[in-house]
């Protein structure tokens, strides 16, 4: 599996404001395409946990999904007693809000659109312009629809279009389920930045990267169902050395720029933050995106080489 990874993981396991952004760009788009949705409600679910702790304070870190199935359980009575006793949730990105959605999409027009006169079929070849033509009709777009876009903007809508006709749902993320099942409490919210700072993560890259980018994954984009696939069941089982051979191995190699901009980068950023917090007193819930907990460069091995003991639990 290879380029497909890496714009996917970008909404599924990343960045919860790229495919809230992808909405506000064309909402509906998927309107046109038939749902092929996989029934997960057999699946067990126990999605990876960890804890840290000092004398007055400890945290419990969760890998999310910004867009998952419906049918997937994967609300452990673990998981539910552990944010029942927090004191605090924190995620990576307020985009739920009215303010955050007004902000976002100012962005997608900032950011997200080319300068007048200038096409998505324009800075794209031959081979690639074909190649959007015959892939945006299996998600319900066409390429005129997309003509106004930069590439990074044009990318994550057709991912999360194609996520969506294969099941996946945003109103079934990690994020907004925890934000309903503390809704009414005592619990406050935190975030480790804001909406805008991770729209520019993509759209802040070179152009030749985002066309690079969005012409590779096009190519790559009728492999996306069995990778998926397996990155859910990936991401239900707990299985950390599976999420991070899927979805960031790949990138780290054949785009080691964007690897740095989108995982490296931030988890770096996270960590004083995440420090910070076991420095006060009470119990924290982190919740981000599940790429971001895996690996050498993940935040758990950021911490422990910091000296914090992190155990799985």
């Amino acid at each position: 599996m290879h380029r497909p990874i890496q714009f996917l993981h970008r909404l599924t396991s990343a960045c919860g404001a790229m495919f809230v952004a992808a909405g506000l760009a064309f909402s509906g788009i998927v309107a046109a395409a038939q749902a092929q949705s996989v029934d997960y409600s057999g699946l067990e679910a126990s999605p990876a946990m960890w804890r840290l702790a000092d004398a007055d304070s400890e945290i419990y870190l969760f890998g999310t999904f910004h867009l998952l199935p419906p049918s997937l359980d994967w609300q452990t009575d673990e998981l539910r007693a552990r944010l029942a006793s927090a004191d605090s949730l924190y995620l990576e990105a307020d985009v739920q809000s009215d303010a955050a959605q007004a902000r976002l999409q100012a962005l997608v027009v900032q950011l997200g659109l080319n300068p007048q006169g200038v096409t998505l079929s324009s800075i794209l070849d031959a081979e690639a312009v074909a190649l959007l033509a015959n892939v945006a009709p299996t998600v319900g777009a066409t390429p005129q629809m997309l003509e106004p876009m930069r590439p990074w903007l044009a990318q994550i809508v057709l991912s999360v279009a194609q996520m969506q006709t294969l099941g996946l749902d945003p109103e079934a993320g990690v994020e907004k389920a925890l934000l309903a099942a503390i809704a009414g409490s005592d619990t406050e919210v935190g975030y480790f930045e804001t909406a805008e700072q991770q729209i520019r993560v993509l759209a802040d890259l070179p152009d030749e990267v985002q066309v690079r980018g969005f012409a590779e994954g096009l190519r790559e984009m009728e492999r996306t169902p069995a990778m998926l696939d397996e990155m859910v069941r990936a991401w239900a089982a707990g299985d950390v050395e599976a999420i991070e051979r899927i979805v960031n191995a790949d990138m780290r190699e054949e785009t080691p720029e964007m690897y740095e901009a989108l995982i490296v980068r931030r988890n770096q950023d996270w960590i004083p933050q995440i420090l910070t917090l076991l420095d006060g007193e009470g119990t924290v819930f982190i919740a981000v995106g599940a790429a971001h907990l895996s690996g050498e460069n993940g935040v758990v091995e950021l911490l422990r080489e910091s000296g914090i003991t992190v155990e799985r639990q």
